[in-house]
């Protein structure tokens, strides 16, 4: 996937998980209705770069709320990843499994 496509599709969920938090506080929940979309979007990053990349990007996208929250992760060589969108971009094209 090329870094252009990759920040385009988590930018615009990121765009929508604020509007979705938004509308939470304002006591609009419809969580229940994007929960299918979050499925299909997790099974196509688990297509593109398997589990572990998955986990990474969900790791960058929700517990670290898109590298805002300042949490730091490293690689087996204590290298510093995924502390911005292009730096885990990077990061799951390596670690991404060869299709057959």
């Amino acid at each position: 996937m090329t870094y252009e496509r990759f920040l385009k599709i988590t930018m615009q969920l990121k765009q929508q998980d604020e509007l979705l938090s938004e509308l939470y506080t304002k006591q609009v929940d419809l969580l229940d209705f994007v929960d299918p979309y979050h499925a299909v979007i997790t099974e196509l990053i688990k297509e593109v770069y398997g589990d572990e990349g998955y986990d990474w990007w969900s790791w960058f996208c929700y517990e670290n709320e898109y590298g805002t929250r300042g949490f730091e992760a490293w690689d087996e060589n204590k290298n510093l990843i995924c502390q911005s969108f292009e730096s885990l971009w990077e990061y799951l094209e390596k670690i991404k499994p060869e299709k057959k």
